[in-house]
């Protein structure tokens, strides 16, 4: 695989030191767009209006040298993928979900997750840090490699559509990021009871409950299950652990007709 990687928080760094206004979305439009009617920088999930605290994270960032931690995990997971035929872009962009600012953290992720089509046309992986998070370097490595393998996960096999194919491209790819388990043992296998009845659901508000839990799902007015904030992403990752698969040689397998 033949991965780009595409700096822009210096982009978004310059466009938070204008000042807010008609003047900024223009520059906004300018830096995505670039006179070509379509995205060419992929800062979409970037609030090009976004206050004080999102200059101050960009600069953060750029500070820790994020856009170097960027490069090397996007040369990283070209090598990791290097049999996989495929070509992508990779960024790191902040999104703002600091008070209710430009995106529900919860519902963003979940459609760069889950979208039900794959746009194999666009090739851009707009790998998301949050306004609202100190940044750590192995955070934003991890960030980085998941979007990066989820990717060229979908683009290969296509769309999940039952919570169990969720969580088979969930675990797979935090397994490849280098995530480690957050629950207990114990709740950890409480989940997994819990969301057993839910495996073959294409519900998508019993799907969002299951991976996200009570607290996010009753956020976006979904019916909670008795779960832990992320309680099927933990199961994902330790099933994918437990089972000793390689998410590479996974991703190789024979594509669905």
């Amino acid at each position: 695989m033949e991965i780009e990687y595409v700096p822009v928080l210096a982009v978004l760094r310059d466009l938070y030191a204008r000042p807010r206004d008609a003047s900024r979305f223009g520059a906004y439009l300018d830096a995505m767009l670039q006179g070509t009617g379509d995205v060419v920088l992929p800062i979409a999930a970037a609030n090009p209006m976004a206050r004080e605290h999102a200059l101050a994270r960009v600069v953060e960032l750029l500070d820790l040298g994020a856009e170097a931690l960027g490069a090397s995990a996007a040369a990283d997971a070209a090598a990791r993928l290097a049999d996989v035929d495929d070509r992508l872009r990779a960024s790191l962009v902040l999104a703002d979900d600091v008070a209710g600012g430009w995106t529900n953290r919860y519902l963003t992720e979940a459609t760069g997750r889950f979208a039900d089509r794959v746009d194999r046309k666009r090739n851009a992986v707009a790998a998301l840090l949050w306004a609202s998070e100190s940044p750590a370097p192995d955070r934003i490595r991890q960030t980085l490699l998941g979007d990066l393998y989820r990717a060229a996960y979908r683009r290969r096999l296509g769309p999940a559509r039952t919570l169990r194919a969720m969580l088979a491209q969930e675990g797979r790819t935090a397994a490849f990021a280098g995530a480690r388990p957050a629950l207990p043992p114990a709740q950890t296998a409480a989940a997994r009871a819990t969301i057993a009845p839910f495996l073959d659901s294409a519900t998508y508000p019993q799907q969002f409950a299951a991976l996200y839990g009570d607290a996010p799902a009753v956020s976006v007015g979904y019916v909670p299950l008795g779960l832990p904030a992320r309680a099927g992403f933990e199961v994902a990752l330790e099933d994918a652990l437990s089972g000793g698969e390689d998410p590479v040689a996974a991703l190789l397998g024979t594509p669905p007709a």
